[in-house]
């Protein structure tokens, strides 16, 4: 299985809507994050784990736990994130495949000395808007193919439907 490490705030302190909302409401920026790719995820099959610093915060504590099927790490007070996603990318085995997201020139670099695939924030973004753009097109082809489904001359048998329609077009019905 694949899987994505995000850096958290590097992305979105990159993405618009996230930096607009996390001005008004950090936790909002982080809560539509993880739903963003929580959605993603799902889609593409990938684990997908987000790594947030907390370390700034003297009374922060290291903790993790799942949000949606996504692995949301905060770094704690005594680290930053991008030691933990040091961390995590040398615990990879050369077998799996991970990719991290991040515009951090240095974890990049580190993880491409690993031969860890990169993706910068704005490439992560317009690969998330790609798939979930394309999971929105799915959902309403399958509503517009249930709407047609439910029409009642769908369900009508084709001698009935053949009287209406010569009704329609003002021509005797046949007997």
């Amino acid at each position: 299985m694949e899987r994505l490490i995000v850096d958290g705030y590097n992305i979105i302190f990159a993405w618009p809507e996230l930096a607009a909302l996390k001005d008004v409401n950090l936790q909002d920026a982080r809560e539509l994050l993880i739903a963003t790719l929580a959605d993603y995820g799902a889609m593409t099959r990938q684990k997908v784990t987000v790594v947030f610093d907390s370390h700034r915060r003297p009374d922060a504590e290291a903790s993790e736990q799942t949000v949606s099927g996504v692995q949301v790490i905060y770094s704690g007070r005594k680290t930053s994130a991008d030691h933990v996603i040091e961390r995590l990318l040398f615990d990879t085995k050369a077998s799996d495949e991970v990719t991290i997201a991040t515009s951090d020139g240095l974890q990049r670099d580190l993880a491409l000395g690993r031969k860890i695939k990169t993706v910068s924030a704005l490439t992560l973004k317009a690969q998330v808007d790609d798939v979930l753009a394309r999971r929105d097109q799915q959902i309403g082809d399958n509503r517009a193919r249930s709407d047609i489904a439910r029409r009642l001359e769908d369900r009508l048998d084709p001698k009935t439907r053949d009287q209406l329609d010569r009704l329609r077009r003002g021509e005797p019905p046949e007997k």
